[in-house]
């Protein structure tokens, strides 16, 4: 499995990381591109081949999703009280416990591994994360930084942000679509799928070229270890125990463990940084975090082949 699933996706972000090391790259202009052409043409993509799924695992998904958020912010609240942590660091641990890198390495993983049906509906889960990561997790980042009122105001705000941008209403299109059992024409279904695979492609090297940008310094050594057991090792055996206890059995449970076993987002980094939180020392969790997932991803995989 590492060289049919792991090593497809590690040969771009590694060549995407040496390249930025020697020519100057700006990934904010894969970013724009990523999110205001590619993503939606995954998403569309996604509701275009499994329409169906998506429509019917939408609620449960996002029941678990809000359940697994519950259960990792006591975990890691608990053990920031254990570590001592100061209260940038304790919602920084928070941050990076529960927000998975669902997009960029996620979704190309689950596709070589369980093919369009199991990316399909890791897109779901990307789609629900993405709103997430942009509300609650700007609620976290600001609770470390600020007192309430300040976080409430950056909820607000990141609530506009989120209603600005096409992922809900792409979202909503693909639903309806799919309700009516509504096809893509055929003068833009090839178009939309060549953009939705470029998506994988793209969040790949975009991965690797912010990856080269990561400066490593001496960090705290119990912070890291603690965000990335929580992250890679304890994330995952809590999703697919809440997702079991839910009711999801097959490739649905598969791909849930697998999506929430990915490494700590780098959206974890940008709002560590525009928080003023411990940018530092979250920038080199999420490198480690990233590096040691295709270890733990393997691991994993090679487990859920006997289910």
């Amino acid at each position: 499995m590492f060289l049919k699933v792991i090593f497809p996706v590690l040969i771009i972000i590694v060549l995407s990381y040496i390249l930025s090391k020697f020519k100057k790259l700006e990934h904010h202009i894969l970013s724009v591109l990523a999110i205001y052409i590619l993503s939606p043409a995954l998403i569309l993509r996604a509701f275009d081949m499994h329409g169906e799924l998506l429509i019917k695992n939408s609620f449960l998904t996002s029941l678990h999703l809000i359940l697994y958020v519950i259960v990792m912010y006591v975990i890691s609240k608990y053990l920031a009280k254990l570590l001592k942590l100061s209260n940038r660091s304790k919602y920084s641990l928070i941050l990076l416990s529960f927000l998975p890198n669902t997009g960029n390495i996620g979704i190309p993983v689950i596709e070589l591994y369980l093919g369009t049906e199991g990316s399909s509906y890791a897109t779901l889960i990307l789609v629900i994360t993405s709103i997430l990561t942009q509300t609650y997790g700007v609620y976290i980042a600001s609770r470390g930084s600020s007192n309430l009122e300040d976080s409430r105001k950056s909820l607000e705000n990141a609530i506009k942000n989120v209603i600005s941008l096409p992922l809900i209403y792409v979202s909503i299109l693909g639903f309806i679509l799919s309700i009516f059992s509504i096809k893509l024409p055929f003068f833009l279904k090839e178009p939309i799928y060549n953009l939705g695979f470029s998506a994988l492609i793209l969040g790949l090297i975009q991965l690797g070229i912010v990856l080269g940008k990561t400066k490593i310094n001496f960090v705290p050594l119990k912070f890291v270890i603690s965000a990335n057991l929580l992250k890679l090792v304890v994330a995952p055996i809590v999703a697919a125990s809440i997702g079991y206890l839910i009711g999801f059995r097959g490739i649905e449970l598969k791909v849930i463990i697998l999506q929430f076993a990915m490494p700590s987002a780098l959206y974890c980094s940008i709002l560590s940084s525009y928080f003023n939180l411990i940018p530092k020392t979250v920038g080199v969790t999420v490198f480690i975090s990233t590096t040691m997932s295709f270890i733990t991803l393997y691991i994993l995989i090679e487990i859920l082949q006997f289910f």
